[in-house]
């Protein structure tokens, strides 16, 4: 199946699998597993803030704050969240694990025994770097944290190993344990997969904001990233299961709030981590390099995920940031008001997480608590909507996934959700329409097709006969291009696509160069998700009709969608065209306006798209879509 969703996480899978054998299939025990492992991952918290020079009552400040973050409560409650804690256990473990081999070598034992202890460690030490890798891709960062341990053995006690450099070939050699699980791991995924290591999906901007950001605002969006997920950590005031678009913004300026806190974070981290280091607690550097280590693959620097900001994506990094918290608070701890702060700050997180719990009390609630934060946001307003629809509250649902439309008609999901919930309510002909969309965008996937398949039965047999008088009027009459378009339009209304592109090229000999044929040509073949085809189709009888503004705009448009290496350039230098052709043409300037945003000119966009809504009527169907894209963009 081309839309599978290319995860490999066995060692999540198998947990879920084994409480179920055990426990059956109710949600309790799935919860509890989840909690003992979060108290698991808190508990190794404290073990490793304590081997980071942090004194008891710091590391086991450092296990609270961990445990308490309301921020985790998502990862918590929502039980596929166990791949998450499973990863961060496993990277505690494993590096726990790797510093007790390493410390064998201070003991006054021989060189035999010395030898089966460390082979035991490491052993443990690989088993839980395949464990970490196998429950989510973010276990990767294993690998660098694991080496951050072995360097602060190595400086801690730099007198008494006898490597005088941890940058040695030597370290190589014992660090070769996590070479094996990950080649285990990544074999076991090519086969699993089927060939493949990971996917490559288009990123869509309705989940990840960064999507065609110009390079400047990228990476001002990553630094404003960095912000919001210590913002979440330190102030939980909202907390949500989507940050689609709608919910943020992408920072514009460097007066930004959330950016300039990223800046200010990184900043203040990395004087403290430069004065902590000259003053021998070097702990705190490496805590921090942990964070970064585990952040970066998640972190959109590199690489866009399909989600810009997410919860649970901080699970993992949070964990050097509670560290840090311990680390910085070690002096405080030393006096009793310092010990009445910091369990008045851990009793004010754990009702926060008490408060948020409550809304995960089942997917109604946690959508509506989602849409309550974000009524902006079509991810919350396709969620909750989707789930009205499903128990029963049609046209409240409906309401909510026509308004996610309005933010993002390109978003595949709205359209699936819109045309399963009017298949429900037979309203056929509306669940035609928005399936038939859906399944333009992204062809051929298995729940958009079974759906499809029955809205175009039920559709077909209510204008059979209606479609059966347009079939024998247009073979009665085989010049009357009227009543052959006729037929066309019918037959898309109803899905019979590739009917009508038989007819299309049966009759290309008889009507093939007048525009109005071609433009009917033309829509055939993107409703039959074809788009290479009517590009190219576009072009000849753009380069027949030469001022044909409107046939420019909508080849642009085409372009911007299909989306491969120059249809952007391609798309404005049409654009370009077309606007000196005919300056006030509404669909020339929405096209335009779409491409300055693209190209990151995003006040200019937003200029155009003001100008655009005033000049128009005030019930023009096509104001809404605009005035949404316009708030996106700050205006």
């Amino acid at each position: 199946n081309p839309n599978r969703d290319l995860l490999y996480r066995p060692a999540a899978v198998s947990s879920f699998k084994m409480v179920r054998a055990l426990a059956g299939p109710q949600p309790w025990p799935q919860l509890l597993a989840n909690i003992l492992l979060h108290a698991m991952v808190s508990v190794l918290t404290v073990r490793l803030c304590r081997h980071l020079g942090g004194a008891g009552p710091a590391a086991w400040a450092a296990g609270l704050a961990f445990a308490a973050m309301p921020i985790h409560v998502e990862v918590i409650a929502n039980v596929v969240g166990r791949a998450d804690m499973i990863a961060a256990a496993g990277v505690l473990v494993a590096a726990l694990a790797h510093r007790r081999s390493r410390l064998v070598s201070l003991r006054p034992v021989s060189r035999g025994p010395r030898l089966v202890y460390q082979t035991r460690w490491r052993l443990v030490a690989a088993v839980a770097a395949f464990i970490a890798m196998a429950s989510k891709e973010s276990g990767v960062a294993v690998i660098p944290v694991v080496v951050l341990i072995d360097l602060a053995v190595q400086l801690r006690y730099r007198d008494r190993l006898p490597q005088p450099r941890w940058i040695a070939p030597r370290t190589v050699g014992r660090l070769f344990f996590l070479i094996a699980p990950a080649a285990a791991y990544l074999a076991l995924r090519f086969h699993a997969l089927g060939g493949a290591l990971h996917q490559d999906p288009t990123v869509s901007k309705t989940v990840n904001v960064l999507v065609d950001a110009p390079v400047w605002q990228h990476w001002m969006g990553v630094v404003q990233l960095w912000g919001m997920y210590w913002q979440k950590t330190v102030w939980p005031s909202v907390l949500s299961i989507n940050y689609s678009i709608n919910t943020i913004h992408l920072a514009r300026r460097v007066g930004d709030p959330s950016f300039l806190l990223g800046a200010l974070v990184t900043l203040g981290l990395i004087v403290w981590s430069v004065v902590a280091w000259r003053r021998g607690v070097k702990g705190v550097a490496i805590a921090l390099a942990m964070v970064l280590a585990c952040y970066a693959p998640t972190s959109n620097a590199l690489l866009l995920i399909q989600v810009y900001f997410a919860e649970r994506i901080w699970y993992l990094p949070s964990i050097g940031a509670a560290v840090l918290a311990g680390l910085g608070a070690s002096r405080l701890l030393r006096h009793r008001t310092g010990v009445l702060v910091g369990a008045f700050l851990v009793l004010a997180m754990c009702a926060r997480c008490w408060v948020r719990n409550v809304e995960w009390h089942d997917n109604g609630t946690v959508y509506a608590s989602a849409y309550r934060v974000h009524p902006d946001a079509i991810g919350a307003r396709l969620l909750f909507g989707t789930w009205l629809t499903n128990h029963g509250r049609y046209e409240d649902g409906v309401k909510l996934l026509n308004l996610a439309a309005e933010i993002d008609f390109g978003y595949t999901d709205v359209h699936r959700s819109l045309g399963r919930a009017h298949l429900t309510a037979r309203a056929y002909d509306l669940a035609l329409h928005h399936l038939q969309i859906a399944d333009m965008q992204i062809p051929e996937n298995p729940s958009t097709v079974e759906a499809l398949a029955q809205a175009r039965e039920m559709v077909y047999r209510r204008h059979r006969s209606a479609i059966e008088a347009l079939r024998r009027s247009a073979n009665e009459n085989p010049k009357d291009m009227a009543a052959e378009i006729a037929l066309l339009r019918q037959l898309r209304e109803i899905d019979r696509r590739t009917e009508a592109l038989e007819r299309l090229r049966r009759r290309e000999s008889v009507f093939g160069g007048r525009l109005e044929w071609e433009r009917e040509y033309i829509d055939t073949l993107v409703y039959a998700a074809l788009p290479d085809e009517a590009i190219r189709r576009y072009e000849s009888v753009i380069a027949a009709h030469p001022d044909g503004a409107s046939l420019m705009a909508e080849l642009a448009a085409l372009m911007m969608e299909r989306a491969e290496e120059g249809d952007l350039d391609r798309a404005w230098t049409l654009i370009e065209k077309a606007t000196r052709i005919a300056p006030d043409s509404l669909g020339v300037l929405i096209c335009r306006a779409d491409l300055l945003r693209l190209r990151g000119a995003l006040d200019e966009a937003a200029t155009l798209l003001k100008r655009i809504i005033a000049d128009m009527p005030p019930a023009h169907p096509a104001q809404p879509l605009l005035a949404e894209k316009l708030r996106i963009l700050g205006g």
